[in-house]
């Protein structure tokens, strides 16, 4: 992404350096999500399904509203996602044993073999980071750790 021709970059050197960095992230943001969907596409998922796989840990159960939350998603939009999964064999509705008019999802073995399928070739394929060498990538991660644990109210540093 880049700096629209009609508008300025205001503010002082830092600020349009901020910026600068900003859009870079914002458009290596988008090749990676296009990475992601790709991946999610060669084994017949799309993003949000892979998502929902990711969440689910094999044996374990999570409620409709549970997963629903961890996915910052609207429940009522969760059960189309996943009358798919369980259409595929991915994933299925039981009852919960302490309320049984609460379902939960589980992974079945499909889900755990689509889940691996798609994580494997994710990790496998270094996607749009594959320019960047291993001193770089090392770099990338420590700067990210530091704006992923920075407190999101603290004053920005000069």
């Amino acid at each position: 992404m880049r700096l629209p021709d009609d508008l300025s970059a205001y503010g002082d050197e830092r600020l349009r350096t901020v910026l600068r960095v900003d859009l870079g992230l914002l458009a290596v943001a988008d090749r990676l999500r296009q990475h992601w969907a790709a991946r999610a596409s060669a084994v017949g998922l799309s993003n949000a399904q892979v998502k929902v796989l990711l969440l689910l840990a094999p044996g374990e159960t999570v409620s409709m509203r549970g997963l629903a939350v961890r996915l910052d998603y609207d429940a009522s939009n969760l059960s189309t996602l996943v009358d798919r999964l369980e259409r595929r064999g991915a994933v299925e509705r039981r009852a919960d044993p302490r309320d049984r008019r609460i379902k939960a999802l589980a992974l079945t073995a499909e889900g755990e073999r689509l889940r691996e399928t798609f994580w494997r070739g994710l990790v496998e394929d270094p996607g749009p980071l594959s320019p960047l060498g291993e001193d770089q990538l090392r770099a990338l991660a420590s700067l990210l750790d530091v704006l992923n644990t920075a407190d999101a109210s603290a004053p920005a540093a000069p």
